[in-house]
């Protein structure tokens, strides 16, 4: 029963997810290893507003991007971590399923922080790259879980992304934190 009620959560994340989708000209090529071959359309200073053009830019960066590394570090950081997606691990093919599903609302949620800080002047001209290579690196991820096999190695590869995008968010004013409390 509560296998088939996943499927179904998941199956209706997923159609959710496609359908809150936007289609843009930006597209993120990714190799099989996950690691970004290019990146079209990123951000350029010369693109960049010199004054806010919409409303709580800022505020929008922060939650959007909270859900998207939220998801990330929930569904596929700390399951790839515990040992979830080795083959004959406990779970493993629920792990999966979560981890796309996670991986479709993360980029999801970075195309809409992208749209956010391409709003505010100063968040245009830090945080076009480490949004693209984070989208990139779990794109890849994405892939992978449908294939079945996430290596370890290229979740820390987009944890790391995700680390640096943390870092670049803080020095553009945007800065949020992990809640590490494990309570509900």
């Amino acid at each position: 029963m509560f296998r088939k009620l996943s499927i179904i959560l998941v199956t209706g994340l997923l159609a959710f997810t496609a359908a809150c989708s936007s289609n843009s000209s930006s597209t993120n090529a990714v190799s099989a290893t996950g690691a970004a071959v290019s990146v079209a359309a990123t951000s350029t200073p010369a693109a960049c507003p010199t004054k806010n053009t919409e409303s709580f830019a800022k505020t929008k960066f922060v939650a959007d991007l909270a859900i998207a590394g939220g998801a990330f570090k929930r569904y596929i950081y700390t399951p790839a971590k515990d040992g979830k997606f080795k083959q004959g691990a406990n779970g493993r093919v629920l792990a999966f399923v979560k981890a796309a599903a996670a991986g479709a609302l993360t980029v999801n949620r970075l195309e809409a922080a992208k749209t956010a800080a391409q709003a505010n002047p100063t968040l245009c001209k830090l945080l076009a790259e480490p949004v693209a290579k984070f989208s990139a690196a779990v794109s890849g991820l994405i892939g992978k879980a449908k294939g079945g096999s996430i290596d370890p190695s290229d979740v820390d590869n987009a944890s790391s992304y995700l680390s640096d995008l943390h870092g670049a968010a803080s020095q553009g004013g945007a800065a949020f934190t992990d809640n590490t409390s494990t309570s509900a």
